[in-house]
């Protein structure tokens, strides 16, 4: 999964796609979508501070080691993660523990 576009990102894909990896790029939108209310989208930085709260519970929810620190985009990357294992089908619910449940389940 890569999200947004530009040079950067163009780069990352090139070299991933040159290992044989598939690349999904995906926008912010696409992946908030399914996380997040549209209410706590109405600007980035509410954005990044309801995908930092679901992100730690998906740590939790996964038995993973807590980190010791978790910035945005790090906690942005754990949803991307979660949306695409979604969207490749291996959930296919938002888990409940998340505290999203009251989401209508969207195909990702």
């Amino acid at each position: 999964m890569l999200e947004g576009g530009g040079p950067l990102a163009e780069h990352w894909a090139t070299a991933a796609e040159r290992q044989g990896a598939h690349v999904r790029r995906v926008s912010a939108e696409e992946w908030r979508s399914l996380f997040l209310l549209p209410r706590e989208q109405r600007s980035g930085e509410q954005a990044k501070r309801v995908a930092d709260t679901i992100a730690r519970r998906v740590v939790e929810w996964s038995d993973a080691p807590r980190p010791t620190s978790l910035r945005h985009d790090a906690a942005e990357a754990i949803l991307i993660g979660l949306w695409g294992v979604m969207r490749v089908g291996w959930l296919t619910r938002v888990p409940g523990a998340l505290g999203v449940a009251t989401l209508p389940q969207r195909e990702p």
